[in-house]
């Protein structure tokens, strides 16, 4: 058990090892560095790249049918059978001819050149080309997933860090509203009634306290994950929300994204990959025309069977295909499928791209209506507060009310600090949605 222990240990600090990323920046991350070093290290853009080296090396091997295809042998061959004619001269002993040797040794180099397939060799390439940009686009299309989310990643850690900081100034305030209610209650200047309110809705506060930061422990591990960084390590941020609105028109936005959305270029990709299926089952029943030259030495030949003789043979191959049981047929049904299948998701997906723009541009103005309105509420629960402090001050107004006038204006601060968000995360949803690379 200890071995094995320690053997799980090891390859679990060698997997961290492998995967981590560069070590933090000295001092704070923007954003435009998380995503530099999200993008430099994670493992799914590796496996996206290595697929892109695996289309290539596809279309290589497509496109070796062109090329001359070289190939050498060498045998030997043992014969114990060996016919002969026998003969006899006048005044000399018996004589005889023999057919081949025991002992037979050869060895040759065949070269063999594709002069035309008419064309269906040209049809895999360009599948297999069409293959690797369809890999390229995946990977264009991987960077901009793992982009957004961390830009959503990021901008989720500021909003949890900036509750916490409003919760703790809350239980900031309610603490010195107990101290001074359990002051005036040992002085007979306050009721019982106002020690207990205040001691509930400090222990509120500290348990909002206590979710707000399991929910930001949760955040900043989902980002150093994408940073592939190990858990623990210090996170350290620079950037502020910023809810500035798109400088294009919705029906541009629209129209870009029908271009640039990496999912529109994988439909098309695909579209196009499909059609060059269909061409290269349609050329699949064309003839093959093949040159062959072989040379080499080789014994056994009469008359002198044991001496090695040097050969050359060359000459044309024509292969027609005439029936093959339907195989072809079958290619090209399913190819033309793909093809209509392709066209249908294109199709689906225009569809689809012009709703997303839609819909985040109606997210984008609700969040800036709600950001209007939230400062309109800040300033007026920190007037109403500023006011119940001095009527509180006077004694003209109880504990419990200044405390609602505090509580108020806390929770016009996490409206509006909310809506900040909302804002700045909807103006991504835009720019994803017209297929713009993930930056600030």
């Amino acid at each position: 058990m200890k071995t094995t222990s320690a053997l799980l240990l090891a390859l679990a600090a060698l997997s961290a090892r492998a995967f981590a990323g560069d070590a933090p920046p000295a001092g704070p991350m923007t954003l435009d560095q998380a995503i530099d070093a999200v993008l430099a290290h994670y493992p799914s853009l590796d496996a996206a790249r290595a697929e892109i080296d695996a289309a290539g090396a596809r279309t290589m091997q497509s496109n070796a049918v062109r090329l001359p295809q070289v190939s050498g042998q060498a045998g030997y061959a043992y014969d114990s059978l060996r016919p002969y004619v026998s003969f006899a001269l006048p005044g000399s002993p018996p004589n005889a001819i023999y057919q081949n040797i025991t002992n037979s040794y050869a060895a040759s180099i065949t070269a063999r050149q594709l002069l035309t397939d008419f064309g269906r060799t040209d049809s895999l390439v360009e599948m297999a080309r069409s293959g690797k940009i369809t890999a390229q686009d995946a990977l264009e299309e991987a960077r901009h997933q793992l982009g957004y989310e961390t830009i959503q990643a990021f901008y989720g850690v500021i909003l949890l860090r900036s509750s916490a900081a409003v919760a703790r100034e809350e239980i900031s305030t309610l603490e010195e509203a107990l101290r001074i209610s359990e002051k005036k209650f040992g002085a007979g200047t306050a009721t019982k009634f106002d020690v207990l309110t205040t001691q509930v809705r400090l222990a509120n506060a500290r348990n909002n306290l206590t979710d707000t930061l399991a929910s930001l422990d949760r955040q900043e591990n989902g980002l150093r994950q994408l940073l592939s960084w190990p858990l623990g390590t210090p996170l350290e941020l620079s950037g502020d929300f910023d809810a500035e609105v798109p400088a294009i028109a919705e029906s541009e936005a629209i129209a870009d994204g029908l271009v640039n959305r990496p999912e529109m270029k994988l439909a098309l990709d695909d579209e196009k990959t499909a059609r060059l299926k269909l061409d290269a089952a349609r050329d699949g029943n064309r003839p093959t025309l093949s040159a062959e030259v072989t040379g080499g030495v080789a014994d056994g030949y009469v008359p002198s069977l044991y001496d090695n003789k040097g050969y050359v043979t060359a000459g044309l191959n024509l292969q027609v295909p005439i029936f093959t049981g339907k195989r072809l047929t079958g290619e090209r049904l399913e190819a033309d499928a793909g093809v209509r299948s392709s066209e249908a998701r294109a199709q689906e997906l225009v569809t689809t791209i012009t709703t997303d723009v839609a819909n985040a541009y109606s997210d984008l103005n609700a969040a800036r209506a709600r950001l209007a309105s939230a400062d309109t509420l800040v300033a007026q629960a920190k007037e109403a507060l500023d006011l119940a402090q001095t009527r509180y001050a006077n004694g003209v107004i109880t504990n419990f009310e200044l405390l609602d006038a505090q509580s108020s204006f806390r929770s016009a601060e996490l409206s509006r600090l909310q809506a900040r968000y909302d804002c700045v995360l909807a103006r991504q949803a835009v720019a994803r949605a017209a297929g713009v690379a993930p930056r600030q």
